[in-house]
Parts: C-alpha cells; sequence; structure tokens
C-alpha cells in the first residue's frame, strides 16, 4: 500500500470528504456516556455505573468498562439536587492482569457542588490517559449529601 496523499482528518471542517480522501489515523473521535445516581443518605465515596444507573461504594464489575482504543478523560460534568458541597471526581483505570480498578485515582478533580441543580465541570488534564483495553471507572467523594446526581463523561479516543 502506498503512501497517502489525501485530505488529513484535522483538515476536514464538514461532512462533504469521505472514503479514501480521509486519513483516518489522524482523526480523534469525542465520546461520552451519561449516567445518574441517588444517595440521599450519605457522603461516602462511590464508584458510578457507566451504562445502569446507580452506584457502588467499591469497584465491581458494573462500576467500569473497557475502552476500545487509546484516549483520554476530557472532563466530566455533575450535578446535584442537593449541596455536595467540595466534590472529588476521580479517574481510576487498570490494565490488563489486574482484577480491580486502582482504587487510588490516576488522576482526582476537585470541583464545589454548593448551589443545587447547578452543572459543574470538573476538567482533566493530559495525563488522564488510558490505553485500548485498559478498563477505567469513575468515582464521586462529597463533603455532604450525594443526592440525586447526573453524570456526564466526556472523553477522547484515537482511532482503532
Amino acid at each position: 500500500m502506498g503512501t497517502r496523499t489525501g485530505i488529513k482528518g484535522s483538515q476536514i471542517k464538514d461532512d462533504s470528504v469521505t472514503g479514501d480522501d480521509v486519513d483516518e489515523s489522524t482523526l480523534v473521535l469525542n465520546h461520552f456516556f451519561y449516567t445518574t445516581y441517588t444517595i440521599t443518605g450519605g457522603s461516602n465515596k462511590v464508584f458510578i455505573r457507566p451504562v445502569n444507573t446507580g452506584s457502588v461504594a467499591f469497584d465491581s464489575v458494573n462500576n467500569r468498562f473497557i475502552v476500545p482504543s487509546n484516549g483520554k478523560i476530557k472532563y466530566i460534568l455533575v450535578r446535584s439536587d442537593a449541596t455536595p458541597g467540595s466534590t472529588e471526581i476521580g479517574f481510576h483505570k487498570a490494565s490488563d492482569g489486574a482484577q480491580y480498578l486502582d482504587e487510588t485515582a490516576t488522576e482526582t478533580q476537585t470541583i464545589n457542588l454548593s448551589t443545587a441543580h447547578t452543572v459543574v465541570k470538573a476538567t482533566f488534564s493530559s495525563s488522564a490517559t488510558f490505553s485500548a483495553n485498559d478498563i477505567i471507572g469513575i468515582s464521586v467523594n462529597p463533603t455532604n449529601n450525594h443526592g440525586r446526581v447526573n453524570v456526564t463523561v466526556v472523553f477522547e479516543l484515537q482511532p482503532f
């Protein structure tokens, strides 16, 4: 196969270019998942479920998922009907061979959820990376009661 001379993914500004004109190795795919959970009687650290609603206080098969390619966490949006206050949002990961996510977060961002019904953004650094086939998970550790919480996790995937 020869060297491609077509348009690179970073040059695409609309959907008018398709097929062999695109160098897929330069594309970056934004992806997200959305979940909700409710804890109205506590403020302990929990791991959220990326597919189903809910959370648990420890890592389990329901609180993590496999990433299909290399990438990084961009940001996490959090909204509560309560006032959890200072809240740590943790990004956890583990590679093949590890049974559980690392209890110590790869990166933690602290946000202030002091106003109910208000979205707060936790922006992660370029160090919040993962590799293809890693398992990743998100923890939430507030100062006060969690309340009823909405979470959207936005991450960037490199091409497969």
